[in-house]
């Protein structure tokens, strides 16, 4: 800098004198002095935030009073003590010195040069954000419109909302609890808040050991001594990690996440009085993924005429299973152990960040290829093509004394019978040539696909239940003409075995068979010559959500209809006179088990519990299909 006695003698033109840059005050104003050669924007911002009337912000005890780092006498203490505050950018609650324990914060990105500034490049430092909290506390009209303001939940009771990144330039960002009997300064008083890597916080990290991770963010106003009430960090809760609430200190909440959009738009956080410790399985991504091609592949028509290939093809499944836990959060220190994850497939502990587990099923021994994420502990596992099984996943989270375990399953689906999964597209724009013609069908045909923890049991009776729905809206929906009847029954027949699944729905409703399978599979499938697939259509359609309380046979029930004077042989199922099908049942009912029952009704197990249909739920409108995800959804 140029020397004010320059001129004197022994005094040169430039002197190099050092000072410490900062606020203080002149005349009664607040004023910042900063020396532009060394400062960067942080620290600008910083000092500039103290001439605006913002105070530091406290939390971990930190290096950041310890203005001698080079000296023996260590200084920790709070002020400077939270990683997600711009008044904290001494140390953003670093620890650093003495013995330990240490920890890092680095909220900070490098911006771009500044053209013509001295020392350009030193200025690159720029970040994070004012917290929300700081914000609020000492200008909080400048979060008008911005704020949630809730009382302290009750015992039982929970806060609930949604919130949108400190970054972001509208929508609430803001929670702030309100304890009982606040008092005026609002000392008590405990912010939530979002923050991702966006804006000024673009130097947050997603992963690793820095303290300033995106996530929710939890501070509280504290009454300091001498000084008055200043925002303490609390701690937070990262966006990516095994952890979803913290423990809020000195008060008697718990901060939760519950969901976060994956475009990290927005957070739904939960705040109650204490939490339960326990552990929940989520699964991730899942995929059965076709490997082969076991035996012949038929070529067969759609409805509209388009060929494509139907057969049964081999599968390998995928499955992701995440983990969220509460209660294991601890209060927000860095110094809290984390909590130890432990996984099992089959009863097999899967051990390190990968391998191969052989996992028993039925008496027969599966290989299931796995790895473990290190930093989120997310399961993956991969199945061989072609091999079908079930086991169980569990989960065991340990930490400050407590254990809480959570299990699913496992389900490698090994095979499926339908639709070459090249050939889906041509199956989908023929179902949207049909409901454009029929627009009064619901659009519910596509076969459901089977949610990743159903098993093969529960697989197999959804598609049941499908199959019986769908032959009743096909019967029974007014102003469908013979040609709409017969697409709609080929759009189910050719995403399924048609005879096999028949028996299986038949079966579920109470009508089995007195001759070989070779036998009633044979009249099932020739519809021109017998009257067995307009009766087995309209037994669907007569019993759909009901079954026999006792099995009636079907070949029985063919005989008596055929054999009522003055009625011909149905080939169609509009041909098939209700009444006289039920006369038929009782017949075949009474004849087999000795009885002379006269109401069809005393045959039914309506509200029978040890012989009802189902105990799969079903949605308000009685649809099984919505069960499913749909891989490819259903046109219009």
């Amino acid at each position: 800098m140029a020397n004010p006695l320059a001129g004197q003698p022994g005094q040169p033109a430039t002197i190099t004198t050092g000072f410490d840059g900062g606020t203080t005050g002149v005349e009664g104003f607040t004023v910042a002095v900063l020396p532009t050669s060394t400062s960067n924007h942080t620290f600008m911002c910083h000092e500039i935030g103290h001439v605006f009337g913002f105070d530091h912000t406290f939390g971990l005890d930190n290096n950041g009073t310890d203005w001698n780092p080079g000296d023996s006498n260590v200084i920790l203490g709070p002020e400077y003590g939270s990683p997600y505050d711009l008044m904290s950018s001494a140390s953003f609650g670093t620890r650093w010195l003495g013995t330990g324990p240490f920890w890092a914060a680095s909220p900070t990105f490098n911006g771009p040069a500044v053209s013509g500034w001295p020392n350009a490049n030193s200025v690159l430092s720029m970040g994070p954000h004012l917290s929300r909290a700081n914000l609020h506390r000492f200008m909080p009209d400048a979060l008008a419109g911005r704020v949630v303001e809730r009382p302290f939940p009750p015992p039982g009771g929970a806060v609930r909302v949604r919130l949108v990144p400190a970054s972001a330039s509208k929508g609430q960002s803001l929670l702030i609890l309100h304890p009982p009997n606040e008092p005026a300064n609002g000392v008590g008083r405990v912010y939530v808040e979002y923050r991702t890597a966006r804006g000024w916080d673009a130097g947050m990290d997603l992963l690793g050991p820095s303290l300033s991770r995106e996530g929710v963010v939890v501070h509280s106003l504290v009454d300091r001594p001498n000084v008055g009430p200043r925002v303490w960090y609390r701690g937070s809760i990262p966006a990516v990690s095994v952890d979803t609430d913290v423990a809020v200190a000195t008060t008697p909440l718990v901060v939760q996440i519950h969901d976060i959009d994956p475009e990290r738009n927005w957070v739904e956080v939960s705040v109650t009085i204490g939490a339960g410790r326990r552990v929940e399985i989520v699964r991730g991504n899942h995929s059965d993924d076709v490997m082969d091609v076991i035996g012949a592949v038929q070529q067969i028509r759609t409805p509209c005429g388009d060929a494509i290939r139907k057969g049964t093809f081999a599968t390998s499944t995928f499955s992701q299973f995440r983990i969220r836990t509460t209660g294991f959060g601890g209060d927000g220190g860095p110094a809290v152990p984390a909590a130890t994850v432990t996984w099992t497939v089959g009863g097999v502990p899967a051990t390190g960040n990968g391998g191969t587990l052989n996992v028993a099923y039925n008496g027969a021994t599966f290989a299931v290829q796995y790895t473990i994420d290190p930093v989120v502990f997310e399961l993956s596992l991969t199945s061989r093509g072609g091999e079908r099984f079930v086991v169980p996943v569990t989960v065991t989270i340990t930490g400050d004394g407590t254990t809480a375990t959570a299990s699913t399953t496992f389900t490698a689906q090994g095979w499926f019978e339908g639709i070459h999964p090249e050939d889906e597209a041509i199956l989908a724009g023929c179902f949207r040539r049909i409901f454009e013609r029929y627009q009064q069908m619901p659009r519910v045909f596509r076969k459901p696909t089977p949610e990743p923890e159903w098993r093969f049991d529960v697989r197999e009776e959804v598609q049941r239940l499908w199959y019986v729905q769908t032959a009743r809206l096909i019967n029974e929906v007014p102003g469908l003409d013979a040609a709409g009847r017969t697409a709609f029954r080929q759009l189910v027949n050719v995403q399924v075995e048609p005879t096999k699944t028949m028996l299986g729905a038949l079966a579920a409703v109470g009508i089995d068979y007195s001759v070989s399978e070779a036998d009633i599979t044979a009249w099932l499938e020739n519809p021109e010559y017998t009257p067995y697939p307009a009766l087995a259509e309209a037994l669907l359609t007569r019993l759909s959500g009901n079954r026999l309380r006792r099995p009636v046979f079907f070949d029985v029930i063919a005989y008596n209809y055929e054999h009522t004077p003055e009625v011909s042989s149905p080939r169609t199922v509009e041909e098939v006179h209700t009444g006289v099908l039920e006369a038929a049942i009782l017949e075949g009912s009474n004849n087999r088990y000795g009885e002379q029952i006269t109401n069809f009704a005393d045959l039914l197990a309506v509200n029978d519990d040890d012989a009802v249909l189902t105990r799969i739920p079903v949605n308000a409108d009685g649809e099984v299909w919505r069960m499913g995800r749909v891989q490819y959804a259903d046109p219009g």
